[in-house]
């Protein structure tokens, strides 16, 4: 992503080469996982949600805990393999099932539109956790940046809603402040990847 992503810059940040190598990311880690996509039902009256599950080979029978994620991108880029390295690297360490989200992208689908696919998402994995080898009491929901910020809302949304429980969340960079008016946003702005000006592009989006 060049740095002062504006609103006419997101169709070719989204053919960038950052999707391309996420899509040549080995989900299977060498062998380690079993890899499959899953159209899953979403909310009401809106398209199925694509979930990517990746099962450990050598785990024991019990069932896993399971890590659901939620991929980053500013609400506006992304996909369900975005950023996946890093919950796999732990389920390969820890034992455990790896759920990863694929929601509808801003400015197209604006809020509460990827929030709910998330929803939608993690109730299904809840609810099928034993078919897919999980603990539906031992879910912990994980994300960075827009995920971060989705995975917390999720967790907002699940106590409200009364939904499937979960034991923990863990948000890495989570976006929660719209602001965009902090020491670092200005500092930020026109340098590295993600500065001030993409920020305000992803929460106008």
């Amino acid at each position: 992503v060049p740095p002062g992503l504006t609103p006419d810059e997101i169709p070719t940040a989204r053919r960038g080469a950052s999707k391309e190598l996420a899509e040549l990311f080995d989900v299977t880690m060498g062998g380690a996982f079993e890899a499959e996509e899953r159209a899953v039902p979403g909310p009401g009256g809106a398209p199925d949600v694509s979930l990517l599950i990746c099962r450990p080979v050598a785990a024991p029978a019990a069932p896993l805990p399971v890590i659901y994620h939620v991929h980053g991108g500013g609400m506006i880029l992304g996909h369900n393999r975005a950023g996946v390295e890093a919950p796999l690297d732990w389920a390969r360490e820890l034992g455990a099932v790896v759920v990863s989200v694929e929601y509808r992208l801003a400015p197209e689908h604006p809020h509460p539109a990827p929030v709910e696919d998330v929803y939608a998402g993690l109730v299904w994995t809840a609810g099928h956790a034993e078919e897919i080898g999980g603990d539906p009491d031992r879910i912990v929901l994980a994300g960075a940046s827009a995920g971060g910020g989705l995975t917390a809302a999720l967790a907002l949304l699940l106590r409200d809603r009364e939904g499937p429980p979960v034991i923990g969340q863990l948000l890495m960079y989570p976006m929660l402040d719209d602001r965009n008016d902090t020491v670092s946003s200005h500092q930020m702005a026109g340098v590295g990847v993600w500065d001030r000006t993409a920020n305000d592009t992803a929460w106008t989006a």
